[in-house]
Formats: C-alpha cells, structure tokens, sequence
C-alpha cells in the first residue's frame, strides 16, 4: 500500500480555526478535512492495523443510534473503550473535531439484510420499508411508544466531550431528522397517502418528531464543548425533492428554522445534511431556515463545483468528493479529481473537503486514505 501521511502520528487539531475557515475568515493554504459519518468496516483496519488499536464490537452492548443502553459497569467499561476508539481515529486521521451522532429510539419496520461490501463479512443493515408504516391512523398516533427524553441518552455525548484531546471539538446531532424518522414511521408510501388523504394527522406525527428532536437539542447544547450541529434530513432524490416543495416548507423548514435559532443563541452554527437534488429549497435553506453550512453532493445531482458558484459566498460548503469516484477510481486519478475539487472550492474559504455524502463500507480503505492524504498535503 502507498505511504501515506495519515495516520498523523502527532496533529495539531484547531476547531476554532476549522470553524473560521467555514466563516470566511481564514482563506487557509489547505481546506480542512469533514466527513458525515465513517463506517466500522475503513475505522476497524485502519485502528487494528496503522494505530495498533484493540477494535472494541459494541454492537451487541449499546444501540447507540437508538438510544438504548446497559448502564451495568461491565458494559460501560466496553462502551468507553469503544468511545476512545472513536475519539483516537478521528484524531489521528486528521480531523478537528470528533463526530458521533445518536438518536430516540423511534422503532419502525426496517428489512434486514446481509451487507454485500467487499470484505465486509456478518454484518447486517437494516433498510427502510417504503411500502408498510407503523403509524397509519390516528390510533397508531396514540398507541406509539414515543420515548422520554434522559439525561442517560447523553452519555456517549458527555464522555467524549470529556476526553477530546487539546484542540479537538465534537460535532453531533440526533440521528435522522424530522422528514426521515416521519418517512420511517409513515412508509414513503405511507406518508405520500397521508399527506393528501389526513393532512392532519400529516402535521401531528411530524410535529410531534420535530418536538422532540428540538428538546434532544436543547440537551446536546448544553454541552461545553459541543462546537456545532449537523443535522441530516434527506429531502431529495437525484432528479428532485422527494415530495412537492411547498409541503417541506409547510411542514418540516419551520422545524429546522427553529433548531438553527436554538443553535445561534447558544452561538453554535447549524449545518444541514441533505441528499439529493434539492435546489428547490436551497434559497429557503440559507435564507429562511439560517443554516450556516450544507453537507451531500454528488456528481450529476448537486456538485460541489455548482455549489461552490451559487451559495458559496453565503454559507459554507461540506464535502463534496463524488461517492461513486471515491469507491471506483484508482489512486492516482482520485488524486488528480480531488486536487481539482480543491482548486476550484477552496478559494475564498468556507469549504472542508470529504466525502460527498459519507465513508461507506464500500469505500476501499486505500481510496479514503488517498482522501485525507491528498487534502493535507496537496
């Protein structure tokens, strides 16, 4: 395998500089490294082999995207080995910032299936049913078990805050946002019907997600060392938005307008993940709702060089490497795509470069290292 600088065996992370790169402050001679989320399947070779790091399996010990977990002192030992893990990977690979999200636990009905990855072995995703919802009626409304806020959901939030190295910042959020846990809830299908057929009961089950997601915030805000929020809620699709523009502005911009104000009164920006082709909201986005920074581009949907052009002097760009390049191209031409993305995005700041939606398992661990590698030394 080529000799890369990363893993950093000593960086110096600075959050408050990555953050005045995305405020236009700093023009920095190199765009700092971002990523949404990181799969176990690059992070386990990467810590086992380039870090010497034992790789810590929790998937049996805590849902930590569902909130669920056993306090018992055996398994918080387990859960903090595995909380250092991520704390030392994102350190070492170069970042300015830890990022780890969590969520509620919203049980809906999700299809498992075996994840076919190359090298990926025993590893189950689950995958939203489109077509069956757990909330059909009014009823369903009631009868949901919709979870109580805890302070024993904050607790990965709180150790990490506790151990970031000197420098480093945490990024966070609740995993899945309003339109995305309402699509689990409802089926796509489901919420389409609802839409139209009980726009009433539409509006109560996204209020009632929008709610909570709100009070999960407020709770993650009071963490010192929290920097920002990033919040992912997938509105489009690679041709446009996945349901008519007018009802996401009705229905779910309010919320997120409402979590941009909670996060600039504490003074923390408020980032938005959103995939697919959703230029009819983009003005509404900066605009309106205020976020201070947009995540997910892709190639022939929304490319990061288009939006470098339109909405690059107003808020800050996240990613951007096209998936389907980062997975398929040999090292060298990814390279050369990547210096492109660089020499025509990061001019004037406020843009760190990374995948443009997030390191999936497909991702060959080689093509992530030339990644990083390209953006800190290029």
């Amino acid at each position: 395998m080529t000799k890369f600088k990363v893993p950093i065996e000593k960086p110096k992370p600075d959050i408050n500089r990555f953050l005045d790169i995305m405020k236009g402050k700093i023009i920095p001679d190199k765009p700092p490294l971002v990523e949404y989320l990181i799969d176990d399947a690059l992070m386990k070779p990467i810590l086992e082999n380039m870090l010497g790091r034992k790789w810590v399996e929790t998937s049996d010990k805590i849902d930590y995207m569902g909130g669920q977990m056993d306090f018992s002192k055996e398994n918080i030992k387990t859960v903090n080995a595995w909380l250092d893990n991520q704390i030392a990977f994102w350190y070492h690979m170069g970042y300015d910032f830890v990022r780890v999200e969590a969520s509620l636990t919203l049980p809906a009905i999700s299809l498992k299936v075996a994840d076919t990855a190359k090298g990926v072995k025993g590893v189950t995703r689950a995958w939203q049913d489109e077509t069956k919802g757990v909330i059909r009626s009014w009823d369903d409304f009631e009868k949901y078990p919709w979870p109580k806020i805890t302070e024993n959901d904050f607790y990965i939030h709180r150790y990490i805050c506790d151990h970031l190295p000197d420098g480093m910042g945490f990024i966070s959020c609740h995993a899945g946002g309003v339109y995305e846990h309402l699509s689990r809830l409802m089926s796509y299908e489901g919420l389409c019907y609802t839409l139209y057929d009980d726009p009433a009961l539409f509006k109560a089950v996204t209020d009632k997600i929008g709610g909570l997601i709100y009070e999960y915030d407020k709770h993650l805000l009071e963490l010192d060392k929290l920097t920002l929020i990033l919040q992912g809620d997938d509105y489009g699709y690679s041709e446009q938005v996945l349901i008519p523009p007018e009802d996401i502005r009705k229905y779910f911009l309010p919320w997120h307008k409402k979590y941009a104000q909670l996060s600039h009164e504490k003074g923390k920006p408020y980032y938005l993940h959103c995939c697919g082709k959703v230029d009819a909201i983009m003005e509404d986005l900066i605009n309106d709702v205020k976020i201070d920074g947009k995540h997910s581009f892709q190639d022939g949907v929304a490319s990061i060089f288009d939006a470098k052009k339109l909405y690059g002097d107003r808020i800050c760009l996240l990613g951007g490497v096209d998936m389907d390049k980062l997975a398929r191209y040999e090292p060298e031409n990814l390279r050369k795509y990547i210096r492109q993305i660089i020499n025509k995005c990061a001019p004037g700041g406020k843009f760190a470069i990374g995948a443009g939606n997030s390191i999936s398992s497909y991702i060959p661990v080689e093509n992530y290292l030339t990644m990083c590698d390209t953006a800190l030394t290029y």
